[in-house]
């Protein structure tokens, strides 16, 4: 499992997918400080949820976006890069479709 985590972890270790993925997190940050009633009223039955998840997102956003890279196998797995690029895509999406 260890080396599974590593190797999507590198994968995903690249410069252009960094300020990506940098990119995507401040601008999700940003539009819900710019307003945040346009993500509650679309949150449907778990707000709670859906706002944990969108601030792991981001914070998993900056973290990988900055190049901080962590150690232990356990924090690169709850820091994939990968999914919080895919949450704060479809957050974008839904923010400004």
């Amino acid at each position: 499992m260890r080396k599974a985590i590593r190797m999507l972890y590198d994968l995903m270790d690249r410069g252009p997918l960094r300020a990506l993925s940098l990119l995507l997190a401040l601008v999700t940050a940003g539009a819900v400080l710019w307003d945040p009633t346009r993500f509650s009223s679309q949150a449907g039955p778990l707000p709670g949820l859906q706002g944990l998840v969108l601030i792991w997102a981001v914070c998993t956003g900056v973290i990988h976006g900055v190049g901080f890279r962590p150690q232990k196998s356990r924090w690169q797995a709850l820091f994939t890069p990968l999914p919080a690029m895919l949450v704060s895509g479809l957050a974008l999406y839904r923010f400004y479709l």
